[in-house]
């Protein structure tokens, strides 16, 4: 009888650890939504990535989560290098542009505010900053 119950308890936490595993991995799932990120370089060259991230995450979170920047970007004030592919507004006077699917400039042009939740497209075009003198 004891080995009986020894039994059943070992199936009922195998049970419950293949409970918890299941739902873990369905609720990280679901929490993941797919973008599209088309960078268009000085040449006008057009680089799609697919990118999966979170929920309602910023543009600058995504690019991130996507491996896109790296950690020294993601903390810096401008994007400048997204996967090797550099607008640098010190050096060179230029940036990345955030335009939604059609190419048009968002309102808010920053990668704080423009947000992930899901289907969404953004084109980030390389963008000569006009001299302000």
């Amino acid at each position: 009888m004891k080995r009986f119950k020894k039994l059943a308890l070992a199936f009922v936490l195998v049970i419950g650890l293949i409970g918890l595993v299941g739902c873990s991995s369905s609720e990280t799932n679901s929490d993941k939504v797919d973008a599209k990120i088309i960078l268009v370089l000085r040449d006008g060259k057009e680089v799609p990535y697919d990118i999966k991230v979170t929920k309602d995450s910023s543009l600058r979170d995504a690019l991130y989560e996507a491996k896109l920047i790296s950690e020294e970007t993601y903390g810096a004030f401008f994007i400048e290098d997204i996967d090797g592919h550099v607008a640098n507004v010190e050096k060179d006077g230029c940036t990345w542009l955030i335009c939604d699917k059609d190419g048009k400039q968002l309102e808010k042009n920053s990668f704080d505010e423009a947000k992930i939740s899901g289907g969404e497209t953004y084109i980030l075009k390389y963008y000569k900053v006009p001299d302000m003198d």
